[in-house]
């Protein structure tokens, strides 16, 4: 294989992963079926007496990561008077995390273009064993990916690397977000992204295989 193309096998390999688990992150954290899903297993609104459907809450996190609520400000009734639920730590650590899920857009957006742009060159150069080849280097790259991430989720330090990177505010004694963004959270959102993560990866591995299947003479 030449330079040229273990270049393009290397940009495959890369941009395989980067998708779909990017995809993942974006379909996982912006749709409410996890917020709404875990909110419900602990009943958080009644936990906390929010006042609210535990359904709605999981919506309302939705609709901020989706950026149809520009911003995390959600009132409700108590003691006949209207009252924010979270606090400004709080709503300042969710828009830096709905920052850094926008920012992977960008990056989710370059990897879409440099996967089409070597398809289309292994493609028209006729190298479809190559880019069979390359999309499994991508596989492979997307398995170890997965082991780090939950690797990383495992152990203590690293989790709470993790954590203090995505909320770069320290919580106070009387926030409820953490009471909501739970461990247990994570682990389901981890799970969450791996499984989304493998249903992209399937569809692209059935696109690529379809479109390099090698003639046949008889079938």
């Amino acid at each position: 294989m030449s330079i040229s193309y273990r270049i393009l096998f290397f940009i495959i390999a890369i941009s395989i992963p980067a998708v779909t688990i990017l995809s993942a992150f974006n379909i996982v954290f912006r749709l409410p079926d996890l917020y709404v899903y875990e909110f419900n297993r602990i009943q958080v609104a009644d936990e906390i007496d929010l006042g609210i459907p535990d359904d709605e809450l999981g919506r309302f996190f939705s609709d901020f990561m989706k950026g149809q609520e520009e911003e995390f400000d959600l009132f409700t009734e108590y003691r006949d008077r209207e009252q924010s639920v979270f606090g400004t730590v709080e709503q300042a650590n969710m828009e830096h995390a709905r920052m850094l899920l926008n920012y992977s857009l960008y990056i989710l957006g370059v990897g879409i273009l440099f996967l089409l742009l070597t398809y289309c060159i292994f493609l028209v150069k006729k190298k479809k064993h190559e880019l069979r080849v390359s999309f499994k280097g991508g596989i492979l790259v997307f398995t170890v990916l997965l082991v780090l991430l939950f690797a990383a989720f495992y152990f203590d330090q690293t989790r709470t690397f993790l954590y203090e990177l995505i909320f770069i505010n320290s919580f106070g004694a009387d926030d409820v977000l953490p009471l909501m963004l739970t461990e247990r959270f994570g682990q389901i959102s981890m799970v969450a992204i791996a499984a989304v993560g493998l249903v992209i990866l399937v569809i692209l591995a059935s696109v690529t295989w379809r479109i390099t299947k090698p003639r046949r003479m008889f079938w």
